[in-house]
């Protein structure tokens, strides 16, 4: 049986952690996609903004995700997954970079085994059209193999993303958009580490950016797919609306149908995962709860196609 799960951003930290969680569990959901990204935001990162959460002792941060913890066990809802924070390097800021890498993922690494998270996405660097793919391999390659032990200790997955960046105005593939790059990657790293410690988060928005066929990559990831971001755009901005909001033709939205034929003949058994927290932003808070649901319901729905023998 598929669980049907959705992303703490644009819920937590935003209101009471108890609050948030019953709202979750209410809407539905069993599974969630903890959002620690939102304690350290891409967009001041990419600004040189860094502020000073994970300063804090480590033993300080885990009391504090264990109030997330006690409430999921309340409320009967488990972590599928957790997004670390990004980008983990960004191009001539060697000090926060060093921070990123040597402070704030192995943090991030204990919070989620702390919260029983078995994959965390963690973005690969995006460096070819600066320094070329094979230095972009090399230099990813080497971080990611010097917390192989610390991912043994907590028993916690690393999961890569398809990635897409803007050059010239436009938007194009970047690191791992390209599902032979992603396999290469995994398979790499976990012949390294003697055991599957690397996996693949698919984001189908961006397939739909960089017009990459879902079924495709679907059947070429196999296994190696550990997790989903679900959602959906106009193929021309990264959206995060929910799915079906472009139509459910086949000239008109995402192809739904190939991600559920995908993940039906791949054997899928993780997550539906909902990364559609602009859907909430989009309708008036006295609606979040309905939008939520409506969202659960589309999970189902997806579930019972991917399910039906």
């Amino acid at each position: 049986m598929l669980e049907i799960g959705v992303q703490t951003k644009g819920i937590l930290p935003e209101m009471d952690i108890d609050k948030g969680f019953r709202k979750i569990h209410d809407a539905g959901f069993t599974r969630v996609d903890i959002n620690i990204d939102c304690f350290l935001k891409n967009s001041d990162l990419y600004d040189g903004k860094v502020n000073p959460f994970f300063d804090s002792e480590l033993n300080e941060m885990i009391m504090y995700f264990l109030q997330y913890k006690s409430a999921m066990d309340k409320y009967g809802i488990k972590a599928s997954q957790m997004h670390a924070p990004y980008p983990v390097r960004v191009e001539g800021r060697w000090e926060q970079n060093n921070y990123m890498q040597t402070v704030v993922i192995p943090k991030s690494i204990v919070i989620a085994e702390t919260l029983g998270v078995p994959w965390m996405v963690v973005h690969p660097f995006k460096m070819q059209y600066i320094y070329g793919r094979e230095r972009e391999r090399k230099e990813n390659i080497e971080y990611f193999k010097l917390l192989v032990p610390m991912l043994k200790q907590c028993k916690v997955g690393i999961c890569f993303e398809n990635l897409y960046e803007s050059v010239g105005r436009r938007l194009t593939e970047g690191v791992c958009a390209d599902p032979e790059d992603a396999v290469w990657y995994i398979d790499t790293l976990n012949e390294y580490a003697g055991e599957e410690l690397f996996g693949f988060c698919l984001d189908v928005g961006h397939l739909q950016l960089v017009k990459r066929e879902p079924y495709d990559f679907i059947k070429k990831m196999g296994s190696r797919l550990k997790i989903l971001h679900l959602h959906e755009n106009d193929a021309a901005g990264d959206l995060h609306q929910m799915p079906f909001s472009f139509g459910d033709k086949e000239d008109e939205g995402l192809d739904w149908n190939g991600i559920i034929r995908g993940l039906k003949e791949t054997g899928f058994k993780g997550t539906l995962s909902f990364e559609t927290y602009p859907t909430m932003n989009s309708f008036p808070m006295e609606m979040s709860d309905a939008v939520l649901k409506m969202i659960h319901d589309i999970g189902a729905y997806l579930a019972g196609e991917i399910e039906e023998k």
